[in-house]
């Protein structure tokens, strides 16, 4: 199948030119598009596995126009990138719209443009206008065949979703969550589950099961049941190894809640459980989602990796801060100084700090939370004491725990590289 674009042949020469010059910019332009689009539609990528997948594509589709201009190919007629369908996939079963797929596949298209004029100025021996009609035809050639593809990908995937009881129950509750419910009343009575109480969305991420292996979402699911029989519950897979469960609390919030960290705790199946706050009606069962997924996303990157049940009234502070990594960057920087870079020792000093703050500045009370020898707490503090002891004598007591927090819970993405460290930050 040839393109509807066409462009004139006798110009790929120049193409391949300003291609080749754009090569080396690759990466870098990959990363900036990556963080731009997260940055400008976080709806993409709320979780790992959409963020994986957003880079995969991106990195996927920059490499085949590259190659496509390097070549003289017509972009439009190969296989489709693996990881363009596969993400078009993900967002579908997420029930992310697919207008603001499309809208960042125009993004990339304009910004791609871009980086290649930008390269062809100034080159000499370009007819700039011939050269001009090839990239513009060849970029927008690939976008229009790809933005058809993953369109193809994600209304089959839907199809699929809603074409069966769990993806009609997923369906009808993503519906409640973003507001596009036409008649609550008619949603309730298909999903089964009474909306006007007091609801808590418990999210539970788990290994995905290798082949052969009886998937322990059910045992999960049991577990959940057990746990308060004669709660109401729904269900909604949030990933493909995490599933969210909303259950009605009403006035039996405390008991459930010793009840399922009693129960979570104890269990030999290695999950991870985050809960939400209890919330009344439509707007709380909205509400506790967003605050269950918050804490996922948080729990995630989480170092050292957080217990196997977290609450959100625990980090609630941490939770609801801004998610402009680099607005809480700078600010664990400025507070915490050459004690916020990322190596492995001052994660330990940062750790064992946060920990003896917590405990009232005891050395036995830390060494039990962490496991550790008394001395090896004491050796640690006076390490902190000596190299440090300007940052936390001279930072406002509250400032230091929250840059430490916030350390604990973002992990990695807030840190500053060590010095001559090649990491691409996001």
């Amino acid at each position: 199948m040839s393109s509807i674009f066409v462009w004139p042949g006798g110009s790929d020469a120049a193409a391949e030119r300003i291609a080749s010059r754009v090569l080396p910019r690759r990466e870098q332009f990959i990363a900036d598009l990556f963080a731009a689009t997260v940055k400008g539609m976080p709806e993409l990528a709320k979780d790992d596995t959409e963020r994986t997948l957003l880079y995969a594509s991106i990195a996927e589709n920059t490499v085949v126009l590259i190659n496509a201009l390097q070549a003289g190919t017509d972009p439009s007629t190969g296989t489709p990138p693996p990881g363009a369908l596969a993400y078009a996939k993900e967002l579908a079963r997420k029930g992310v719209s697919l207008a603001s797929l499309l809208r960042a596949y125009r993004i990339g298209q304009a910004e791609f443009t871009t980086l290649c004029l930008e390269t062809a100025s100034g080159m000499e021996g370009v007819d700039h206008l011939a050269t001009l009609q090839v990239m513009v035809g060849k970029v927008a050639a690939f976008i229009d065949y790809i933005c058809e593809e993953a369109a193809r990908v994600y209304e089959t995937e839907r199809e699929r979703l809603v074409s069966t009881r769990s993806g009609l129950t997923q369906h009808l509750i993503r519906s409640l969550l973003d507001g596009t419910a036409e008649d609550v009343a008619a949603t309730q009575r298909a999903l089964g589950y009474e909306l006007d109480g007091t609801h808590l969305a418990v999210d539970v991420a788990l290994p995905s099961a290798r082949p052969g292996q009886i998937s322990r979402f059910d045992e999960t699911r049991q577990l959940l049941a057990s746990t308060w029989p004669r709660a109401p519950k729904i269900s909604m897979p949030t990933g493909e190894s995490s599933v969210c469960t909303w259950i009605t609390v009403d006035d039996e919030l405390p008991q459930f809640l010793s009840r399922l960290s009693s129960v979570v705790t104890s269990s030999p199946l290695p999950m991870q459980v985050v809960v939400g706050l209890p919330g009344q009606g439509v707007e709380g069962f909205r509400r506790t989602y967003r605050q269950a997924t918050r804490l996922r996303a948080l729990a995630a990157s989480a170092e050292p990796a957080p217990p196997k049940i977290v609450t959100f009234r625990e980090v609630a502070p941490i939770a609801m801060l801004t998610e402009d990594i680099g607005d809480l960057t700078d600010f664990v920087a400025d507070t915490l100084g050459p004690l916020a870079v990322d190596t492995v020792r001052t994660a330990e000093l940062r750790e064992t700090l946060r920990v003896y703050l917590s405990c009232h500045r005891s050395p036995a009370a830390t060494a039990e939370k962490l496991s550790l020898h008394r001395n090896t707490v004491r050796y640690r503090i006076q390490q902190i004491t000596d190299e440090f002891g300007y940052v936390v004598d001279g930072t406002e007591p509250y400032v230091l725990v929250s840059a430490l927090e916030i350390c604990r819970w973002y992990g990695h993405t807030i840190l500053t590289p060590p010095p001559g460290a090649d990491r691409k930050r996001v």
